[in-house]
């Protein structure tokens, strides 16, 4: 397992209206750790705290789950993985009563009096596993999964011509109270000409709501360039016969990473530095413009 950096963006809204956090406590931590939940990677929660660590203060902590080709739950002190766990669970494991044990990773040692605890403080009323938008001939076809529910009165389906400004377009119902995989789909038959962005506003019964992170489509727009090597390892060839007059980077909850102009034909996008994962490329050239997902491994 190789070294890891995860930007995770505190998202206000969902911090506070999930409530949940992951309590760390035994080996080289002093005292108790609190991570609380930030945002969602690889469609699992993802935690973000700091601590006292080997006798470091102020050390980042994280846990959260690493996809293909690992497929672990992760626990990391700057970066770095020191333990995991290979239960491919909804929620971080916990170590009371559990067939699903933690192990440290190898190299990496930290050892104290105390054993390892890891507890999960509240409960996620829903966890979205995933949240897809892709064109269709009538359309644009939105696709998201639930890895459990409690009291999910539905979902909002919101829309934005530019990721800023945010109107209600639809309202989905929900399982309600399910302890399985949910699926659902929704179609906009209206979809703006161009760039779509979409987002999920996860509604409680108890009227409390919830943010998912932004999917991208964009609807009958033409092709005029193509990208190489995607999936790939952080560097995307672009090539427009047309030209270039902007390139701009988006991470999967919707955050500018990067934005640059350009007057060529073929153009770098470099992401050599960012954590794999999904990325969105908006490219524009004149009055056209298009969005394209970009898979780093």
């Amino acid at each position: 397992m190789k070294k890891i950096y995860f930007l995770l963006i505190f998202m206000a809204v969902s911090a506070t209206s999930f409530s949940q956090s992951v309590a760390l406590f035994g080996q080289c931590l002093n005292g108790t750790i609190i991570c609380t939940y930030v945002t969602d990677i690889e469609g699992k929660p993802a935690y973000l705290g700091t601590g006292t660590v080997l006798g470091i203060d102020d050390v980042e902590v994280t846990v959260l789950w690493i996809g293909a080709p690992d497929n672990l739950w992760v626990i990391s002190f700057s970066g770095q993985p020191y333990y995991q766990n290979s239960c491919n669970t909804p929620l971080p494991p916990g170590t009371v009563i559990t067939p699903c044990p933690w192990s440290a990773v190898a190299g990496f040692p930290c050892t104290g009096a105390e054993p390892l605890s890891v507890s999960v403080i509240g409960v996620l009323p829903v966890t979205v596993m995933s949240f897809f938008a892709k064109p269709a001939n009538n359309g644009i076809v939105l696709n998201w999964k639930t890895a459990q529910e409690t009291n999910n009165k539905g979902f909002f389906i919101q829309r934005s011509k530019d990721g800023q400004v945010w109107a209600d377009l639809s309202f989905v119902p929900g399982t309600g109270n399910a302890t399985t995989v949910s699926s659902y789909q929704h179609v906009d038959n209206l979809p703006n000409s161009g760039i779509n962005y979409y987002r999920l506003r996860q509604e409680n019964s108890n009227g409390s709501s919830a943010l998912s992170q932004i999917a991208i489509a964009t609807y009958n727009t033409k092709s005029f360039f193509t990208v190489s090597d995607n999936p790939g390892h952080g560097l995307y060839k672009i090539t427009s016969a047309q030209g270039i007059t902007e390139l701009e980077v988006m991470d999967a909850v919707g955050k500018k990473i990067l934005y640059k102009k350009s007057a060529a034909v073929n153009d770098v996008i470099d992401l050599s530095l960012q954590a794999p994962g999904l990325y969105w490329l908006r490219i524009k050239n004149g009055a056209n413009q298009s969005v394209v997902k970009l898979i780093k491994l």
